[in-house]
């Protein structure tokens, strides 16, 4: 039969030496408080909710227009204008998707007049 794993008691871990690892109870002393990132760095998200859902509609809008341009070029004789249209539909929907899961970097604005 196996031997049970080994599972930490709840508390703050304190390390003495390299590899040796002890576990300190929640408000003894020597016990550190739980940061939730190291060194106490807050991580912001890069840009606000208001302008992620903006630019993340715009972005879904331009997915949508150049799918549709991709159909009629396709189905109206335009082969080539209908599969570059659907290449950059599909950079646009990457695009949009980075940007609703907080994986873009940055926010691009595109506009067409």
């Amino acid at each position: 039969m196996d031997e049970p794993i080994a599972r930490p008691i709840p508390g703050n871990v304190s390390r003495s030496m390299p590899g040796d690892i002890d576990v300190v109870p929640n408000g003894a002393p020597g016990a550190r408080t739980a940061q939730p990132f190291p060194h106490g760095i807050e991580r912001r998200q890069p840009y606000s909710p208001g302008k992620r859902a903006v630019y993340g509609t715009l972005w879904a809008t331009w997915t949508f227009l150049f799918a549709i341009a991709g159909f009629t070029g396709l189905f109206g004789g335009q082969i080539l204008g209908g599969l570059l249209a659907f290449a950059i539909a599909g950079f646009a929907g990457r695009y949009d998707y980075r940007i609703w899961t907080w994986r873009a970097r940055r926010l691009l604005f595109f506009v067409i007049w």
